[in-house]
């Protein structure tokens, strides 16, 4: 009876261990920034700025927030000399300096997302982007709709979306017949694949159109390689195409023809180019 005692102590203190209840998984999160500057001074100036963020955070397996933002800027100074006079020996030396803004893009997107099994999923989101050489201040949009995930193991991933959204532009030149307003309809390709143990390659596809007008179609495909180069630093080049079936307009001034000072007689509209393409290398730390 001496030795029960103890022995029955011990048996209720493993029981009391064995029965205590797990604590629930914590929601976890992630963080990775970018940064790329190169900047050129001397006879000719050029400054080049990039910045992105990818925050991501999960509450469980099912849901899951993603918020990506980033901005890529280029500017160049070029400086002429002009010389004016009677003779070789009696002139005015006129410096000019001309800045110019020639890359200035800047955007925000959302997006929440809820696994309805292993492979289908609803989601949710918005963004906005600015793009002034472009010929955009702003354009603000909202969708949802289903995705399918393809593959998605720990080497390969390849998902696509589908869904209806809204989109609000505002042009910096506005033409008389331009619509700021409409529905859209937005299919995604979503692919990301790794490269041995330390590489990955990553590329999104998307593509959206008017409801109302078939030929109103933007699309911008992002291509991405990133190495790493330890647990928290690593490089990327990336190269984005964006395709603009209809793009802005810019305004340009009519000069009066022998005219000294140049005498602005009014201004034209003329059409930007459909594509436009922005490399961009930079090195990448993770939270």
């Amino acid at each position: 009876m001496r030795h029960a005692l103890p022995c029955l102590f011990a048996t209720s203190c493993l029981f009391a261990q064995t029965a205590k209840p797990s604590e629930e998984p914590k929601p976890h999160w992630g963080d990775k920034a970018s940064f790329s500057l190169v900047a050129v001074g001397g006879n000719a100036e050029s400054q080049s700025f990039g910045f992105s963020n990818e925050y991501a955070y999960a509450w469980n397996e099912a849901s899951s927030l993603a918020f990506n933002a980033g901005a890529v800027r280029v500017s160049t100074r070029t400086i002429t000399y002009s010389a004016e006079g009677t003779t070789v020996t009696n002139f005015l030396l006129t410096k000019t300096e001309t800045s110019q803004v020639t890359t200035e893009d800047y955007f925000a997107n959302l997006r929440f997302a809820h696994n309805l099994s292993d492979r289908l999923l609803w989601f949710a989101g918005g963004g906005w982007e600015r793009n002034i050489p472009a010929g955009m201040d702003s354009r603000t949009m909202a969708n949802a709709g289903l995705g399918y995930w393809w593959a998605k193991n720990d080497r390969s991933k390849f998902r696509t979306d589908l869904g209806l959204g809204y989109t609000m532009e505002k042009p910096v030149l506005e033409m008389p017949d331009h619509q700021d307003r409409f529905g859209t309809w937005n299919a995604v390709l979503s692919y990301e694949q790794k490269i041995g143990d330390t590489s990955l390659f990553a590329s999104n596809l998307t593509f959206t159109d008017a409801l109302n007008e078939s030929q109103k179609y933007l699309a911008v495909w992002r291509n991405d390689l990133s190495t790493n180069l330890n647990k928290t630093l690593a490089l990327k080049v990336g190269y984005t195409m964006t395709y603009n079936n209809q793009p802005a307009f810019r305004a340009v001034d009519i000069l009066e023809t022998g005219s000294q000072p140049p005498v602005v007689l009014g201004q034209t509209a003329v059409v930007l180019k459909k594509l436009d393409t922005v490399f961009t290398a930079s090195l990448v730390i993770t939270f």
